[in-house]
């Protein structure tokens, strides 16, 4: 019976097929899908009756051959039917296997999943199911929903790691709906289609990346700093009230752009690739900051927030309130200072900090006390200058109380009856009257006050009204009888405005003279104070105080905080000095040994002190960090100086102004009090004793300043004259250019300072450039004072300057270039302040740098000395073999020796060494010096080197060799492990000490608990 059912749902099974068939072209009948559950049904039910059937019937169980034998009634195995059974195993398997299509590939691996010859990425229906994709809720047909699916298109690639997610052949990053849900991403609650909605998801776009640290977290191929819409949620960002996507409100957000870095960590708050202080939308809200009343997107307003851009510093200590970049004393042209919208004229709380202007004590947030500060309300206008009017009225007041008091008071002391009071009152009454006809003479004007001044004193110490009024209207009547009389008869009129008169010129001739007495004692007392002042000055005026700066302190001056910053003046940086110290003194130890057993003994033995001012010892060795500045005169050298010490503006300030100062040679150095030293003090100090051999014409242009500055305890600092180009050269009384090259040869870092209106270049200038080849690495310019300039003409100011300086420094590079203007005035109107305050912080930068790397300077100073002494050995040398390969026996020794020093070129003296020693010829000084040597030091007194070899001590020129080659540049890679090793022990200890605090506290924190 079983059997005959199977064969009757097959013979069906036929008939629909070919009813199928029959119907194809006419669109009529049954489709495949209609069929397939029959086909399937009869397979699956074939196959079910051939296995599980195990009863005696014989007639079932020979439908499932066995392994051994055949029981069907044939005696052989069908081999029809085992095919049939077989193929219906492989499909069924197959699908178990994730195959669709039965091709015995595994859809995972399957370009076709449903096999309709369609490729995956074109197919509107990936698993062949009927429903289109972008309404398919199992795309890829494995039994799994989308959202649960970690491989949504079936392609074996994990959603988080597949570009392509959704499989429909577009990149996500081009894809305008990711998860192929047909929902565009920008209407999409869940984008890359994970059951997680966007604002809970860790990964919006899924690409396996978290938000925090995704560069485009809405997955549409646009960087988070570039994308108008960050999260995708296809609101513009200034539009969005959640700009990372993240659930939580911008104001309520602790990192509104989602970038993992906290709002007052950030530098960027809002993600939009502009740095806070440039950008003038700080929080992304399509508000510009000085228009927004919540700058930093917190959700409180300005003039509530205790942090107005975020930054993490409290207003009362920020010196950038609003977070532009400009500290709050460099933009006085700001009229809102706290940009909460509302001017600081009419603001009651011009810094934001919530405390009222009344009570606050830095009115303006610029981190200078109102008792210190100069411009109190941050408007740009000093606080002299400020309320005029008032000031005026002010100075009426005080100048009435003055006359007051010198005017006779013997009217004023005994009030006696109204009766008696008329006199008094007379005479300014008719003064009144003479003035409204006549010109108004000096004498009546200064009468007036005084009279009206105590009369209002009078009225004042009056207790009783009713005296009040009675005098009053006795006035009164007074003015209406004297209008009368004026009235009735002018004649009379006339005569007692003259008799008026006198009175009031003797009344105040009396009083003038009583007020003129004690004035013209003092003035003639202050005259002849004065006139000794100035005679004593002139008797005591010494050349230490042409160095000296005399002036007035300026108004709104910049502030100086940044430079402490930049050059890491505070106390927090001194323990990471200290140990750095330490380790610098052993390396300092170290080159000393080098120079005294390699260099020195060659020095010494071929006279290179005779050749060249350029020496090498202690002072040298040991000196702090020479900083040196040269240039043309008035460029704001001084000026600089006087910034970077923090001494402008001080009895000890160095001379500045737009006249040409002193030509000394200024050096800046460290002490306890403050000093000046002339040049016979400083040739006497450790450090610049060297220049005793320049003679007393440069001691007598040498000053010193002494004093207690922190930049001062790390570096000394020198200012060369300034350079005056003239057409006829200045003989001066000390070779200048060799003491200029005695500074270069010591500095650290050597700075060019100009003025813009000042760029031309002599053969002063010309001859000081020269001197500087081969320390280009180390020279900067400085185009001071830039704020004079309009921005649109300093780039070719820049340009000039560039052109005139480089090709006389030998340099295909120019040098570094600092565009700023280095002193506390505040920039002018309309100058670059963002541009200039950049320059400027990179330049403190830049000697910071100078500062840190001064051992590395060391170590290459005296490398190239080593060199240099090298050089001359070898040079000698040469002469003296070629003397010797020329000289005879009965010979003139020298004649020959000076025919050969004074035509070196005859022998290729310089052309042979170059060849056999390697040794460049522009390392070699000219053969004039050498003429000038060999002249002071006969060539035939000296030894070749190879004389100077011995057996138990070995060359001397291998010693320098191996110091040059080896022994000082290891010394750089030493003490940079050195140093490492001691800061990594510095920041262990601060850190144990941090913990042992820590537990500290805590263990004191434990009892209370308790308790």
């Amino acid at each position: 019976m079983g059997r005959l059912t199977i064969w009757f749902l097959l013979g069906l099974t036929l008939i629909a097929v070919s009813n199928n068939v029959g119907f194809a072209n006419a669109e009529v009948g049954p489709s495949e899908s209609e069929c397939r559950p029959y086909i399937e049904k009869a397979i699956n039910e074939l196959k079910t009756d051939g296995v599980t059937s195990k009863d005696g019937s014989g007639e079932l169980q020979s439908d499932q051959p066995s392994r051994d034998d055949d029981d069907d009634d044939d005696g052989g195995l069908d081999e029809k039917e085992t095919v049939e059974i077989t193929d219906v195993d492989s499909t069924e398997d197959a699908k178990s296997s994730n195959d669709i299509d039965g091709d015995g590939i595994p859809d995972d691996e399957d370009d076709d999943i449903d096999g309709d010859g369609i490729p995956n990425e074109e197919d509107d229906d990936i698993d062949g199911d009927g429903i289109p994709n972008d309404k398919d809720d199992d795309i890829d047909g494995d039994g799994i929903p989308n959202e649960e699916d970690d491989d949504i298109d079936g392609d074996g690639i994990p959603n988080e790691e597949d570009d392509d997610i959704d499989g429909d052949g577009i990149p996500n990053d081009k894809d305008d709906d990711i998860d192929g849900d047909g929902i565009p991403n920008d209407e999409d609650d869940d984008i890359d289609g994970d059951g997680i909605p966007n604002e809970d998801d860790d990964d919006i776009d899924g690409d396996g990346i978290p938000n925090e640290q995704d560069k485009d977290l809405d997955g549409d191929g646009i960087l988070n700093q570039e994308d108008n819409d960050l999260d995708g949620d296809g609101l513009p960002n200034e539009k969005d009230e959640d700009l990372d996507g993240d659930g939580t409100v911008n104001h309520e957000d602790e990192d509104i752009d989602g970038d993992g870095t906290l709002n007052h960590e950030d530098s960027d708050l809002d993600g939009d690739g502009l740095p806070n202080e440039k950008d003038e939308d700080l929080d992304g809200d399509g508000k510009a900051n000085h228009e927004d009343e919540d700058i930093d997107g917190d959700g409180t307003l300005n003039h509530e927030d205790s942090d107005i851009d975020g930054d993490g510093v409290h207003n009362d200590e920020d010196h950038d309130v609003d977070g532009d970049g400009l500290t709050n004393s460099e933009e006085p042209q700001s009229s809102d200072i706290d940009g909460d919208g509302v001017p600081n004229h009419l603001d009651d709380d011009i810094d934001g900090d919530n405390k009222k202007n009344d009570k606050d004590e830095d009115m303006d947030g610029d981190g200078i006390l109102n008792e210190h500060d100069n411009d109190m309300d941050g408007d740009g206008i000093p606080n002299e200058h400020e309320d005029s009017g008032e000031d005026e009225e002010e100075e009426v007041k005080k100048r009435s109380k003055r006359e007051v008091d010198a005017a006779p008071i013997v009217e004023v002391e005994t009030p006696a009856s109204p009766a008696e009071e008329f006199p008094v009152e007379e005479e300014p009454a008719e003064e009144e009257a003479v003035e409204a006809e006549a010109e108004p003479e000096v004498e009546a004007e200064a009468e007036a006050e005084p009279a009206v001044s105590a009369e209002e004193e009078e009225v004042k110490d009056d207790s009783e009204p009713a005296a009040e009024e009675e005098k009053s209207a006795e006035k009164e009547a007074e003015e209406d009888k004297s209008v009368e009389e004026a009235a009735e008869e002018p004649v009379e009129e006339t005569k007692a405005a003259e008799e008026s008169e006198e009175q009031v010129a003797e009344h105040v001739e009396a009083a003038a003279s009583a007020e003129d007495e004690p004035e013209a004692q003092d003035e003639a007392q202050a005259e002849e104070t004065a006139v000794a002042a100035e005679d004593e000055v002139e008797e005591d005026t010494k050349p230490e105080d042409e160095l000296l700066w005399e002036g007035e302190i300026p108004q709104n001056r910049r502030s100086r905080q940044h430079i402490t910053e930049l050059l890491q003046l505070d106390d927090e940086f001194n323990a990471r000095e200290k140990a750095t110290d330490n380790v610098a003194e052993i390396i300092l130890r170290d080159i000393k040994k080098i120079y005294e057993n390699a260099v020195k003994p060659l020095e010494t033995l071929y006279k290179y002190r005779d050749l060249s001012n350029r020496h090498f010892s202690d002072p040298e060795i040991f000196s702090k960090p020479l900083i040196l500045f040269m240039g043309p005169w008035s460029g704001g050298k001084s000026s600089i100086l006087n910034y970077l010490t923090d001494n402008e503006y001080t009895p000890n300030s160095l001379r500045t102004g737009a006249e040409p100062s002193p030509a000394y040679f200024n050096i800046l150095m460290w002490g306890n009090e403050t000093e000046v030293l002339d040049g016979t003090q400083l040739a006497a100090d450790y450090t610049f004793s060297g220049l005793q051999k320049f003679g007393q014409g440069l001691e007598e242009r040498l000053r010193g300043l002494k004093m207690k500055s922190k930049l001062l305890e790390k570096v000394n600092i020198v200012e060369i004259p300034g350079i005056l180009e003239v057409r006829k050269q200045v003989s001066r009384v000390f070779p200048f250019n060799d003491a200029c090259q005695w500074f270069i040869d010591r500095a650290d870092i050597i700075f060019l300072v100009y003025d813009p209106a000042k760029l031309d270049v002599g053969p002063e200038t010309e001859a000081i450039l020269d001197q500087l080849k081969g320390r280009e690495y180390q020279t900067r310019i400085i185009l001071n004072k830039a704020d004079t300039v309009k921005p649109e003409e300093l780039l070719r100011v820049q340009g000039a300057l560039i052109w005139n300086i480089s090709p006389l420094m030998s340099s295909a590079q120019p040098p570094l270039m600092y565009t700023t203007s280095l002193w506390t005035h505040p920039y002018q109107d309309g100058a670059p302040a963002r541009l200039l305050l950049a320059q400027e912080r990179a330049f403190l930068r830049d000697l910071r740098t100078a500062i840190d790397k001064r051992i590395e300077h060391k170590i290459a100073s005296a490398r190239r000395f080593a060199v240099r002494v090298r050089n001359h050995a070898k040079m000698v040398d040469c002469y003296l073999n070629t003397y010797y390969n020329h000289k005879t026996l009965f010979g003139n020794k020298k004649r020959i020796s000076d025919d050969i020093i004074d035509h070196p070129q005859h022998y290729h003296i310089y052309e042979g060494l170059s060849t056999l020693t390697n040794i460049s010829r522009y390392d070699l000084p000219d053969p004039e010096v050498y003429r000038d040597f060999f002249r002071l030091n006969p060539l035939y007194e000296f030894k070749k080197l190879t004389e100077t070899c011995t057996y138990f001590r070995g060359c001397p020129i291998t010693k320098l060799d191996l110091a040059i080659a080896y022994e000082l540049p290891e010394l750089a890679g030493k003490y940079k492990k050195m140093s490492d090793a001691a800061l990594a022990t510095i920041e262990a200890q601060a850190q144990k000490a941090e913990s042992e605090d820590g537990a500290a506290n805590a263990g004191q924190a434990e009892p209370k608990k308790t308790r």
